[in-house]
């Protein structure tokens, strides 16, 4: 009796293990329309490729291909490396996602680990520019939206900003503003006023069960540890600002995910719909 017991659990064990490696190695597409208060006309129906925290994951032809003719611009959260891996892992990885749109990447915690000497010429060398507290301008016709990738533990952020404002950046009716940062703390700590920010380094908890949710994750991260969230701190809070916490693609520590599944974003960029030409 107890020797069926003892095998069923080994059993048991066993098929949640693969469950969990099998979970770690596949991924869903999450796709999402969102609505940018000061998003210029052109850009309205645009299209963001985003994922984050690859690590030692290897990017598939087909995981890409799938998305080839569909996006604008490919937007990394970090984490792209891990100190010990191969390089050639992360040079396929930027490759692929690079030759499907302009592609933009900011550094992790995990990328510093690894050396940002090498991984700043790959990425040069991948055609991948790399946004260390640094602004770029997307274009859509005449108009344009701007980009602003901060530094992983950023000590410019605020004075990046700033130095924006003083320079008359915004227009008249306000410029819209997408920030790309590994950790969203960082986005919350220097708390942004911008339309969106795109974030990663949790993994969602990368094990989350019922009722006790991500139970390895740090606690600072438990109300931020995946999904999409307002920038707003009180009910009297005017900004209309979003923030994304990807679950990443990539796995940290250990293989294995459980209840929390690896995701790509395929992110549709919107005006508001009193502000759309169809309702004006």
């Amino acid at each position: 009796m107890f020797v069926i017991i003892g095998l069923t659990m080994l059993a048991g064990a066993v098929m949640l293990l693969l469950h969990m490696w099998r979970e770690a190695h596949t991924y869903v597409v999450s796709e999402d329309e969102v609505e940018l208060v000061h998003l210029p006309t052109s850009f309205d129906g645009a299209t963001i490729l985003y994922l984050s925290d690859t690590h030692e994951r290897l990017l598939k032809i087909n995981d890409v291909e799938k998305f080839r003719g569909k996006v604008d611009w490919v937007l990394i959260g970090g984490d792209v490396a891990q100190e010990g891996i191969s390089w050639s892992i992360v040079r396929q990885n930027m490759s692929l996602l690079s030759s499907l749109a302009p592609a933009f990447v900011v550094y992790g915690n995990h990328d510093k680990k690894a050396g940002t000497a090498y991984l700043s010429k790959l990425l040069e060398n991948s055609n991948i520019q790399l946004l260390q507290d640094k602004s770029v301008f997307l274009h859509k016709g005449k108009e344009q939206v701007q980009l602003v990738g901060l530094d992983y533990r950023s000590k410019q952020g605020q004075l990046l900003f700033q130095k924006n404002r003083e320079q008359g950046r915004r227009t008249k009716e306000g410029n819209s503003t997408i920030v790309l940062v590994h950790d969203p703390l960082d986005a919350l700590r220097l708390d942004l006023d911008v339309d969106l920010v795109l974030s990663g380094h949790t993994h969602g908890g990368q094990m989350v069960l019922p009722l006790l949710g991500p139970i390895f994750l740090n606690k600072a991260y438990r109300a931020v540890s995946s999904g999409w969230f307002s920038l707003k701190r009180s009910m009297e809070d005017k900004r209309d600002g979003k923030m994304l916490v990807s679950r990443g693609y990539g796995t940290n520590h250990l293989p294995l995910r459980l209840c929390c599944p690896a995701e790509i974003h395929l992110i549709t960029l919107r005006m508001p719909t009193a502000k759309s030409p169809d309702h004006l």
